[in-house]
């Protein structure tokens, strides 16, 4: 009975034995499938060709001229005559005010005048009558020199009544709210009815002769971004249709919070197309090199201050090779690299956890960056 025990345990520690001697096998080649095989990666060829260097920026769309057109008086507005999109040429009637007080004010002052013409020419007659009776001796030179003031007295008066009457036809003339420039009506601010005071914008226009975009650029290129390179413009919503343009001002003070630096580029864009304030996007050409080594950004690996880029030569050994990224651009997906590689060569794409010496598979061979 004893030893039919001692067999059963013997058989079944033979039994867990064997269990685990099947499981460490099976995870050695597991390791050998999964750490020891070589690993799959894509690559691409290094490439010589031109690369134009560019400077991203982000901003909106304005014009060189945004005028508001406002009211010169305080009173009702009773007709706008324009509206949103409309084009408008300079010194043309844009709105109306409310114009009944001040011309009662004109007819007023225009009555004045009349009565003061009337005066004066009631004193000429007196002063006239008054030069006739001095040469007659009937009257003294005292009588005839106030015969003679009365009437400049009165002319005067003529001239002050003249003035304030063209003082109040004036005020009448400010009631015409005229266009101050050219250009695409971009906002109408009122309404008949609106009261508006002196100095309120009745409409925003637009001088679409010289439009641009306001662009914010990283300071870090204040040395590299210059008046009249070019640039190109990509409006929201509009990537398939980029528009070319230069750079018309580089702002020398800087923004010390967000490190940037506005500069303005102008494109050509048609009025129908304008929208002040929407947002675009701006590339500024920097540089170019004619015949650059170029390889994806994505195949840059970054190892403290320095960059390195894996190349898998012909038998699938990985060779690291450290780099000096140059000329790129945020919308391009290459960048041209200087070092010890060589056009024709494959750098691996996204070489995270790779170590120089190591064996990969390149599968599927790539044909481009």
């Amino acid at each position: 009975m004893g030893q039919e025990r001692r067999s059963g345990r013997a058989w079944a520690f033979a039994r867990r034995l064997f269990i685990y001697a099947g499981l460490l096998l099976g995870a050695a080649a597991l390791a050998k499938v999964f750490l020891l095989s070589p690993r799959d990666v894509t690559t691409a060829p290094v490439r010589e060709q031109a690369i134009v260097a560019e400077v991203a920026g982000t901003g909106t769309v304005t014009t060189k001229v945004l005028a508001k057109v406002g009211s010169k008086l305080t009173g009702r507005v009773d007709k706008v005559l324009v509206d949103e999109g409309d084009t408008v040429k300079e010194g043309q009637l844009v709105a109306l005010l409310e114009d009944t007080d001040l011309r009662h004010q004109v007819d007023r002052a225009r009555a004045r005048v009349e009565a003061a013409k009337a005066t004066a020419q009631q004193t000429k007659h007196s002063w006239e009558r008054a030069q006739a009776l001095i040469r007659s001796g009937a009257l003294s030179r005292e009588e005839h020199d106030v015969y003679q003031e009365k009437f400049r007295v009165a002319e005067s008066a003529i001239g002050v009544e003249e003035a304030d009457l063209r003082y109040h036809e004036f005020k009448v003339s400010e009631t015409r709210v005229v266009a101050s420039a050219g250009g695409l009506v971009t906002r109408r601010w009122v309404e008949a009815g609106d009261a508006v005071v002196a100095g309120q914008p009745v409409v925003s226009v637009a001088d679409t002769s010289v439009i641009w975009v306001d662009a914010h650029v990283d300071q870090r290129f204040s040395g590299k971004v210059r008046k009249d390179q070019a640039a190109t413009v990509v409006l929201r919503g509009r990537a398939d249709k980029p528009f070319k343009g230069r750079v018309a001002r580089v702002y020398p003070e800087a923004d010390p919070v967000t490190e940037e630096m506005l500069v303005q580029v102008a494109f050509p864009l048609p009025p129908s197309e304008l929208q002040v304030g929407q947002w675009a996007e701006v590339f500024i050409e920097v540089g170019s090199v004619p015949n650059a080594l170029v390889v994806p950004k994505a195949a840059v690996m970054p190892f403290g201050n320095d960059r390195f880029v894996f190349i898998a030569d012909p038998d699938g050994t990985v060779r690291k090779v450290q780099v000096v990224p140059g000329a790129t651009s945020p919308r391009a997906p290459v960048v041209a690299v200087t070092g010890g590689v060589n056009a024709g060569e494959q750098v691996i794409v996204k070489p995270i956890g790779l170590k120089g010496g190591e064996m990969v598979r390149v599968t599927p061979p790539s044909t481009g960056p």
